[in-house]
């Protein structure tokens, strides 16, 4: 993944802005489909509490603090690259009354879990650094996880969501996309 150049943004909103056009000229159409299935999912009714786990410089993130959610909380193992526009972030939230919550700490770590209605995970992009973050997030999470990067460099992502909807009768396969990196939903049954 490129790092963008976002030095010159004063707002979120413009963050926001050019972090996905330069993600988007960079890797391609469908680089960024996990922002629109973040955007329409979190209009649903009860979705209004948002945890992503692999905040890399925000893009998704700001995505999602855009939307007014309740709560937003980031994890990641290093925030290095998302503190050089963390006031963005903070700024916008004390303004819009979103509360911002940001750890940097491993997600597969029990220590990370949280209540949540939708999970974002882009986070370290290896099944079984995956299949641990299921075990620690899906219980305390309502609604969706959405995976980022289920499509290349294999499927390997995608194949372990859809073990673990097998083995467990609480999640089904939603959504699974394979244009460029791939996105995939597994939603939690009613």
């Amino acid at each position: 993944m490129i790092i963008s150049d976002v030095t010159r943004c004063k707002t979120l909103e413009e963050f926001y802005e050019t972090i996905r056009k330069q993600q988007e000229e960079s890797h391609g159409k469908h680089y960024c489909d996990q922002h629109d299935i973040v955007q329409r999912l979190m209009k649903e009714e009860g979705v209004d509490r948002y945890k992503e786990m692999g905040v890399h410089q925000g893009a998704t993130a700001a995505n999602a603090c855009l939307l007014n959610p309740k709560s937003v909380e980031l994890i990641d193992v290093s925030l290095r690259r998302y503190n050089n526009s963390k006031h963005l972030f903070e700024e916008y939230c004390e303004k819009n009354n979103v509360e911002l919550s940001v750890k940097e700490i491993d997600s597969s770590l029990s220590e990370s879990k949280s209540q949540c209605d939708l999970l974002l995970i882009d986070s370290l992009h290896k099944s079984e650094h995956l299949v641990k973050e299921l075990s620690v997030h899906a219980d305390w999470t309502s609604k969706y996880i959405v995976v980022h990067d289920t499509a290349i460099p294999d499927d390997s992502l995608y194949q372990t969501l859809k073990q673990f909807c097998e083995q467990n009768n609480s999640w089904e396969m939603s959504e699974h996309h394979t244009e460029n990196v791939g996105v995939t939903v597994i939603e939690k049954k009613k």
